[in-house]
């Protein structure tokens, strides 16, 4: 007992110097004293018919999420807070008697008004064209129908700002065509004249006072096709994915697409490669191919090689000159969705390309537009895949459900592709000419080639 009267006066000064430091730290240039006389409640979610959730009185701290459920005024009616928010993070949902005493105990800084996270869904590829706008265009669709607006608290009735969550400044400033990209997403979301509301990354929240509470008045997350209750990806409307081209080609400095008429598609055959990975390995060979389809149909033949260091103008000019576009599937053929309506789009998905419907991000896309055409050719055979070495090669037998680990995934995803160019060559000769005769997309739609039925085992000792 003795020892503890002794030590209960340091325990209290400790405590004491730890308040005064906290109350005292400096604030960060991002965020904006908590309004402690305004904010007396714990946390809630409004869940916008499956497009939206808004998160209201949202947390951070330590690098992580958190909903205070207030036990003092729980509402047995409210909507249940869901816990993963996207894709890469979960909600921490906190306890507590009384929100506002615990408002008073902690050192805080809020972010009023309205705060979109995007929490990019692989962010060891940021270079990656195709996973943005996973995530981009169904931003833009809920951003321009606006449903989000008549849910959220306060004022303000616009993106305050953007934050994202894991994504560093540096990453975000390499991409010229990334920063035109969310120009023209988060414009249905700005006030006239704004071209970006404020911009947060991951530089910021890693260099948050640990001992700090940073609170969101409102917390908007537009549900993606990895949370979206349908898995649905790409635009929400027809209308959506062509006002987006329209704002595309206006941000290029390009003229407007011509409307879908009879003819009206570029003669243009386009063949587009990444300048690294996603290999075709006989592609002099798929070259010759489609010179004779340009010929029997009087276009030319334009290969086309891509990197995620071009400008956003360059990818949109290319695109607006093609009238049939073809290209294994990859993070560039999210180009796609610049393509003038009526145009062709041939994928070639590789051997056992498929992990949580992966193979279809892209015609998701084109299917959101409404007036492109998107086929598909898949390689069902190991003889159409080229492995760097044998112990690649081991996973040549094994399933979409077996090959579920990342390195499985990505052994497939280098893998060099042997195009059956006769296949290719019959179905451009069928479609093509439809095509261009006005046809309309659902006239030319086809099933989209299911991923191969492995035969064997996979040579596991379990199979044996």
């Amino acid at each position: 007992m003795w020892a503890w009267r002794k030590a209960a006066p340091l325990l209290l000064l400790g405590l004491l110097c730890q308040h005064i430091r906290a109350s005292s730290a400096p604030k960060a240039w991002w965020y904006g004293e908590f309004p402690a006389t305004e904010v007396k409640h714990g946390s809630s979610m409004v869940d916008g018919h499956g497009e939206y959730r808004i998160y209201q009185n949202f947390w951070f701290h330590a690098q992580r999420f958190y909903a205070l459920n207030c036990l003092a005024s729980k509402d047995a009616s409210a909507t249940p807070i869901k816990a993963d928010i996207t894709l890469n993070m979960m909600l921490i949902e906190m306890p507590v008697a009384k929100a506002e005493e615990f408002y008073q105990h902690v050192q805080t800084g809020w972010w009023g008004g309205n705060t979109l996270l995007i929490d990019f869904p692989f962010p060891a590829f940021p270079e990656s064209m195709g996973h943005w706008a996973e995530v981009l265009l169904p931003v833009y669709s809920a951003l321009v129908t606006g449903g989000w607006k008549q849910h959220v608290q306060g004022p303000s009735r616009y993106i305050d700002r953007l934050l994202l969550s894991n994504v560093r400044r540096d990453q975000l400033q390499t991409f010229e065509w990334l920063q035109a990209m969310l120009r023209i997403s988060m414009a249905p979301g700005l006030p006239t004249g704004i071209e970006l509301p404020q911009i947060l990354c991951y530089d910021e929240l890693e260099t948050m006072d640990t001992m700090m509470w940073l609170g969101m008045q409102n917390m908007i997350i537009v549900n993606d096709r990895y949370t979206h209750p349908a898995g649905r990806g790409g635009f929400a409307l027809v209308d959506h994915g062509q006002t987006f081209r329209e704002a595309a080609y206006k941000e290029a400095h390009l003229s407007q697409p011509a409307p879908w008429k009879l003819g009206g598609a570029p003669r243009t055959i386009t063949l587009l490669s990444a300048v690294t990975g996603e290999m075709v390995v006989n592609r002099d060979e798929l070259l010759n191919s489609l010179e004779d389809i340009a010929t029997a149909f009087d276009m030319r033949v334009r290969p086309y090689s891509a990197t995620s260091a071009a400008s956003f103008a360059s990818y949109v000019s290319i695109m607006s000159k093609t009238g049939v576009l073809v290209s294994r599937h990859g993070p560039m053929l999210a180009n796609a969705l610049f393509l003038p309506p009526g145009a062709v789009v041939l994928e070639l998905l590789a051997y056992n390309w498929e992990w949580k419907g992966i193979s279809e991000v892209y015609v998701n896309v084109t299917s959101s537009i409404g007036d492109i055409h998107h086929f598909a050719w898949r390689a069902k055979h190991p003889r159409w895949a080229q492995y760097a070495d044998e112990d690649e090669a081991r996973y040549a037998h094994w399933t979409a459900e077996e090959c579920s680990s990342r390195h499985c995934v990505e052994v497939h995803s280098r893998a060099g592709m042997v195009a059956d160019t006769s296949t290719i060559h019959e179905m451009l000769m069928d479609v093509v000419p439809a095509a261009f005769r006005g046809a309309a997309v659902s006239e030319l739609k086809q099933p989209w080639p299911l991923a191969f039925t492995a035969t064997g085992t996979t040579g596991l000792w379990w199979d044996k």
